[in-house]
């Protein structure tokens, strides 16, 4: 993790620190004075600011996203963070906490993430929260609600055991708790999963990937950026190119095919689009995303039309393509 201090009098808070530095495992120390617009993590991120810095840093992480900000205690921070008081995280490729280091050292969500998150798939947000307000009034547990990037509710809350996890699936059955990659790579084997990725550029992959134990449910997958490797790597049809482009739900069915047959996998996903900012037009505006979900019975795509620049198109469409794959193969969560 990268340590990132915004603001030139952190030299003046040297105990401050050393107690932050205690509760923390990093691999790296910058100190700044100003944060750069184009900021983008290389890897998982602490940004340590003041009274000063901590509303610029939010402006532009909420401009990074394609958030909107809202006020949390006296501050404007993304509409979508996870948030407790002078501290919020956001995920980015990799996470990027945020914490307002000024009396005390904040909870820290990188590091100590003693919170749950319940994501809610097939519901919206008023339906879950109908169902599961009576759950959290009864065990007085706080809450906070997200609309995920990817098409589907996650509610934030203090850690759950069990028996309230049992109350929630009774009412809500297909719900996913924690990291839905680790929940993938803890449920899915013995069966695998590969993809097909093109606009996304691996991204799907490298999210598994970086958990351990992937190698359970993941052999391999391929990334068909060009129309030739689409033909020559998947099998995707020369006449389907041309006739409905690379960015279709035929050449995505044709990928789909593809990618279970050369993985001998049991689920595959694949996604073609326009990630922009170039590439558009008037029929396929940028963001356009086909997505597809398959297995060796049955398949389905779905089309998107996703806001906001390059990278964040392109995360939109790994969130929506392991919705999708959730929803399709029924790996919800089950407490024995």
């Amino acid at each position: 993790m990268e340590v990132l201090f915004v603001g030139k009098e952190w030299k003046y808070k040297q105990a401050l620190k050393n107690e932050l530095f205690k509760h923390i495992d990093y691999n790296s120390v910058k100190y700044i004075d100003t944060f750069d617009i184009e900021f983008k993590p290389s890897q998982e991120t602490l940004i340590v600011a003041n009274k000063k810095t901590y509303p610029l840093v939010a402006r532009i992480l909420a401009n990074l996203t394609n958030q909107q900000l809202v006020v949390k205690d006296d501050f404007l921070i993304p509409e979508h963070a996870k948030y407790t008081k002078n501290s919020f995280l956001i995920d980015y490729f990799y996470p990027i906490n945020v914490i307002l280091l000024e009396d005390k050292v904040p909870e820290i969500f990188i590091i100590t993430p003693e919170y749950e998150s319940i994501n809610i798939f097939k519901f919206d947000k008023d339906t879950a929260i109908m169902f599961l307000d009576p759950i959290f009034n009864a065990h007085k547990l706080n809450y906070t609600v997200i609309e995920n990037e990817g098409g589907f509710v996650e509610i934030i809350t203090e850690t759950l055991e069990d028996i309230v996890k049992k109350e929630i699936l009774n009412v809500l059955p297909s719900v996913v708790f924690g990291n839905i990659f680790e929940h993938i790579i803890n449920n899915l084997p013995p069966k695998k999963i590969t993809f097909a990725e093109s606009c996304t550029g691996g991204l799907i992959a490298s999210h598994l990937t970086k958990i351990s134990g992937s190698s359970n449910c993941f052999d391999g997958s391929v990334v068909t950026y060009a129309n030739r490797i689409k033909h020559e790597w998947l099998g995707v049809e020369e006449l389907t190119l041309e006739k409905y482009g690379a960015v279709s739900e035929q050449t995505v069915k044709e990928m789909l095919l593809g990618a279970i047959e050369i993985s001998k996998a049991d689920y595959a996903l694949a996604v073609s689009g326009i990630a922009g900012p170039t590439g558009g037009t008037p029929a396929k505006p940028v963001g356009t995303v086909f997505i597809g979900v398959a297995d060796h019975k049955q398949l389905k795509v779905e089309e998107f039309h996703f806001k906001g620049e390059r990278n964040y198109v392109q995360y939109q469409a790994m969130m929506n393509a392991i919705r999708m794959f959730i929803n399709f193969s029924g790996l919800y969560s089950k407490i024995p």
